[in-house]
């Protein structure tokens, strides 16, 4: 969405977007789901020890990296690791993810690291989420990136929005008492930036933890109660413990898909013995608090069998648990696997498969006295119906049209955002947003 300001007498603002038109077919569940995916690119884009251009270049990850993220088809990709040159988040997004006549991944803003090589972001799908701010915690060694996205699901018509917050996070390494206590303050610096947010809202942090265990003081600090119980975090598949060289939890470690060091000990090496990359989730996501809860038995990570402890997932027995080629890339790819989780929404999202896009750009801007519209077939339209934020309607009926424009005079004129549903004489129904900047 893009507004721009209009010179004229009267101060006008104007929005312009993207529109849906959905099909009016009633689902019997009433509900969708949300794909999110948390990812170690292991230094994309930068040359450290064994990693270069020759070994771990993006030319010769990319084509990896899409044979995973096209088997797994996240709807929100957090990933670590990556360069802080924003063309190469630019360029996994080209050549990754808007492949093969997908164009609709976006990526979040670039926030500049304070120090270091390498930064955290999310990729996500557009057509289910729009992304409203982002913002971030500045700890110890990096940023920890927030990230507030609401989901584009039919209830939005009615004023009723679904709020998801990311945190994308990649905290200290090392087995060393310092690195344990720097991961602890990072993440005390974390809760004590969400103490600072009195928003209410769902809530997940993903990225690449380095805890070894449990009772570390980072891990200790995210998951307990603290001062603002909203963002406690919880592991959703509660296997805590002491993860490292521990057999018990093979079958959730994450680190390393190979045993050696390949390419050229680039990669940590040693065969999967660390549970190092989570999805963390808040009690709202849990408990379907509000609006969105976590899908039962979909946290995993991506080619972990559980029969792969201590060595390379592509070695005997034969690993099944994904196409022969994702096992294969997943080796090349990176030295951590990608976990993944599943969300079940209150809705459905207007851009499923019971809709198609619409042809025509509709802008609507405010004077000071009314609504006008312009790009909609008024001799189609039954009515269009106008929402405030609170979800009550404050105009119900068709407006008056001349010289394709469509004026609607409003009881109210405050600043804010409208909801917009335009009902076809068809059946059909378009919904958008309009924004009163005065």
């Amino acid at each position: 969405m893009q507004i721009a300001s209009m010179k004229s007498n009267i101060p006008v603002w104007i929005l312009t977007c993207s529109l849906f038109l959905f099909f009016t077919i009633k689902s019997l569940a009433q509900t969708d789901t949300i794909k999110v995916m948390s990812y170690n690119l292991t230094n994309y884009g930068n040359t450290l020890g064994g990693c270069d251009n020759t070994t771990n270049g993006p030319t010769l990850k990319n084509p990896e990296f899409k044979t995973i993220i096209k088997y797994v088809m996240p709807d929100i990709l957090g990933v670590c690791e990556m360069n802080t040159t924003p063309s190469y988040a630019t360029g996994f997004l080209n050549n990754v993810l808007n492949t093969d006549g997908i164009t609709y991944f976006k990526r979040s803003n670039f926030q500049v690291e304070p120090a270091g090589t390498i930064t955290s972001l999310i990729y996500f799908n557009s057509q289910k989420f729009t992304l409203k701010s982002q913002s971030y915690a500045n700890t110890l060694y990096r940023l920890v990136h927030h990230f507030r996205l609401y989901l584009n699901t039919e209830s939005l018509a009615n004023g009723d929005t679904l709020w998801l917050n990311v945190l994308t996070c990649h905290l200290k390494a090392g087995t060393a008492t310092t690195d344990v206590t720097d991961r602890g303050t990072m993440a005390t610096t974390v809760r004590t930036y969400l103490n600072g947010f009195s928003k209410k809202e769902n809530c997940l942090m993903l990225g690449d933890f380095n805890v070894y265990r449990s009772s570390e003081p980072a891990f200790q600090t995210l998951t307990s109660p603290g001062t603002n119980s909203t963002y406690q975090f919880f592991d959703p598949i509660n296997r805590v413990g002491t993860w490292t060289a521990n057999s018990s939890f093979k079958d959730v470690h994450t680190q390393c898909p190979v045993q050696s060091g390949a390419p050229s000990n680039c990669f940590s090496g040693g065969g999967l013995d660390d549970r190092f990359d989570f999805i963390l989730m808040n009690r709202h996501l849990l408990f379907d608090s509000a609006g969105i809860k976590f899908a039962t038995g979909t946290y995993k990570a991506i080619g972990n069998d559980g029969q792969h402890y201590n060595t390379s997932i592509n070695s005997s027995p034969t690993n099944t648990s994904a196409p022969a080629a994702v096992i294969n890339s997943l080796t090349k790819a990176s030295d951590h696997l990608p976990v993944v989780a599943g969300l079940r929404i209150n809705g459905t999202f207007i851009t499923s498969n019971k809709s198609r896009v619409f042809a025509h750009s509709i802008s609507s801007y405010f004077d000071a006295r009314s609504l006008r519209l312009r790009g909609l077939e008024s001799d189609k339209l039954e009515k269009i119906q106008v929402y405030d934020m609170k979800g009550q309607i404050i105009f119900d009926g068709k407006g008056e049209s001349s010289e394709g424009e469509i004026s609607i005079e409003l009881p109210t004129m405050k600043s804010g955002v409208y909801n917009l549903r335009f009902i076809f004489q068809d059946g059909k129904v378009l919904f958008s947003r309009a924004i009163n900047g005065f």
